[in-house]
């Protein structure tokens, strides 16, 4: 059985190659949730902020959101502070408490085997997200790796996805967005271009909703993304 389904017969098939394949990071290509959570409790407790648990809902959506929900009242330079306080954290030691999705790293494998551009597009800031590829030792499946900058004017994953589309002069048509949660699924519709959801991230059923198909592990997600005979004779791809 391959672990992998379209949840709305209605949508537009999915391109039989894609001409990219753009990849979230947190809760696509790794678990970073121990990390990031941990570093936001550390930082909360030392704020005596204790009344926001649980805080798995803070894993994946900007920078901007998060700090406006912790701090509703706050000002931006308050907010800000309260990012900066994360960061540090995380560069200290949340950016370690992370590890590589069973299978994904076969799935990126398998798509550079078959000459399809792999690109990352994520809301971590950059120079964290080439410091985890790197660690893992996969930042060279990529053409390219796209992440926040606090110098950017917008924070937004749909400008960010945006401005990697059009730098990286992709088509459209024919390229897919796989991502956990409904920032990836927002950028992609927004921007024009389709979008799988990675069902062992962080994300819900009702954020799937918003996905052209949905794959519930890394080698349904092969099945989705290469043609079937390429996915089906390769073991990477095969569901036990």
């Amino acid at each position: 059985m391959i672990d992998a389904f379209i949840p709305t017969q209605s949508r537009p098939r999915l391109p039989s190659r894609p001409s990219a394949v753009i990849f979230d990071l947190d809760g696509t290509i790794t678990d970073s949730k121990p990390g990031i959570v941990g570093c936001l409790r550390k930082v909360l407790e030392a704020r005596q902020m204790k009344s926001w648990e649980p805080l798995d809902r803070f894993v994946g959506p900007p920078e901007a959101e998060w700090t406006a929900e912790l701090l509703p009242n706050g000002s931006g330079a308050e907010r800000a502070t309260l990012a900066r306080e994360y960061r540090s954290c995380y560069d200290r030691e949340g950016w370690k408490n992370n590890s590589v999705f069973a299978g994904v790293r076969d799935s990126l494998i398998g798509l550079n085997r078959m000459k399809i551009p792999l690109f990352v597009c994520t809301s971590k800031q950059q120079h964290f997200a080439l410091r985890v590829l790197d660690h893992f030792g996969l930042r060279e499946f990529f053409e390219g790796i796209y992440g926040d900058n606090s110098e950017y004017l917008s924070h937004s994953k749909v400008e960010l996805l945006a401005a990697l589309l059009r730098k990286q002069s992709i088509d459209k048509e024919s390229a897919i967005m796989v991502g956990d949660r409904i920032y990836d699924f927002e950028a992609a519709r927004e921007n024009g271009i389709r979008c799988i959801a990675a069902a062992w991230g962080y994300g819900s059923s009702s954020e799937y909703e918003m996905a052209d198909a949905v794959a519930l592990n890394p080698a349904g997600l092969g099945h989705l993304l290469l043609p079937t005979d390429d996915a089906g004779t390769d073991p990477a791809y095969i569901s036990s």
